[in-house]
């Protein structure tokens, strides 16, 4: 799963930032069975946040809460979304995390 945050993030602290939450977010809703990675990659030529999970039903709580949509710029996945980390998603993880993983999907 990819996530697009703007090639302005480049190196910034809020890209940091929108990484370290995105952590945290996943860390609380994953199944205790699966693990997941996060990472910030530039080979597009823009900074995204790259996630992989173990079960794909960890994948596919985070694909519900981000409504991210489906991709074919990573070959070699099974399965592959994207979305905005845009500031409606910020808040509906960073709400999520401060009311104890209940994240609001509205």
């Amino acid at each position: 799963m990819a996530v697009d945050v703007g090639a302005d993030e480049i190196g910034s602290r809020r890209l940091r930032g929108l990484r370290d939450l995105l952590h945290r977010a996943i860390g609380r809703m994953a199944s205790s069975n699966g693990g997941f990675a996060l990472t910030v990659s530039r080979t597009a030529g823009y900074p995204e946040i790259l996630c992989g999970f173990e079960t794909q039903a960890d994948a596919d709580a985070l694909v519900g809460l981000a409504r991210a949509r489906p991709t074919d710029r990573f070959p070699g996945f099974a399965t592959q979304r994207v979305f905005d980390l845009d500031t409606a998603t910020q808040a509906a993880l960073g709400a999520g995390l401060m009311s104890d993983g209940e994240i609001d999907q509205r």
